[in-house]
């Protein structure tokens, strides 16, 4: 019975210090993603390996593979917390005291992810998701709470009414139809009566300058400069 199941002893340091130094030697495959050459069964091989690494020191107590895995996932949250914490701290300014050191873990993932990791600056996609691909290939689906069941079946039922609440669209009706039809020829017309206004003006600039090259012609001619001589048809 689960609920009379006995719970197991808080990891000791030591199983802590073999889970880290062993995922250190495995990183390169276990901070993988996942591909032709790393597998799901590759990943979870080494994870098989370090969890056979913290049981051989500890005959009294034998953790499984999910268990591993959560406290690794643990640590590395509780590391990045204490990283950014450590951080912001030191750069703070005023002469206060210094920040408290890092937890021997702390100093460990820092070391095995890089001081310069983007999962340790606190961008999306950090530590809690670094073995996100693992879980996904070795833990048991999550069945539904019975809230989460409730919760379900209250949607589904509301999801009809909610569906009849939607108004149709409208059609627009007959006189809509013909008013609109009406506003479009208006703007029509006025867009002609703007082309006829722009071609008399053009008409009478082209006027205007025949006018004023005959009066030059005629001034030429009187000078003598040229002698204009009529057109025989």
């Amino acid at each position: 019975d689960k609920e009379n199941k006995k719970r197991k002893p808080n990891w000791t340091e030591e199983e802590k210090c073999i889970l880290l130094d062993e995922y250190g030697k495995r990183k390169a495959i276990l901070k993988s993603k996942l591909n032709p050459n790393v597998t799901a069964s590759k990943k979870q091989k080494q994870w098989d390996e370090i969890t056979e690494k913290i049981n051989a020191r500890n005959l009294d107590v034998k953790r499984t593979v999910q268990e591993v895995i959560k406290k690794y996932e643990n640590i590395s949250v509780v590391a990045k917390k204490e990283l950014s914490l450590y951080k912001r701290e030191s750069n703070k300014t005023g002469g206060g005291p210094p920040p408290a050191d890092l937890s021997d873990c702390t100093k460990i993932v820092q070391d095995i992810l890089g001081a310069d990791s983007p999962i340790l600056a606190g961008i999306p996609g950090g530590v809690e998701s670094e073995v996100e691909p693992v879980q996904q290939c070795i833990t048991e689906p999550l069945q539904p709470s019975e809230e989460q069941q409730i919760q379900h079946r209250q949607s589904a039922s509301r999801a009809p009414a909610q569906a009849t609440a939607i108004r149709p669209q409208t059609v627009p009706t007959r006189e809509e139809v013909l008013e609109l039809q009406r506003e479009v020829l208006q703007l029509q017309k006025e867009k002609l009566q703007l082309e006829i206004e722009k071609i008399r003006k053009e008409k009478d600039n082209q006027e205007l300058y025949q006018i004023i090259l005959n009066n030059q012609l005629l001034q030429l001619q009187r000078e003598g400069k040229i002698t204009i001589t009529p057109f025989e048809e």
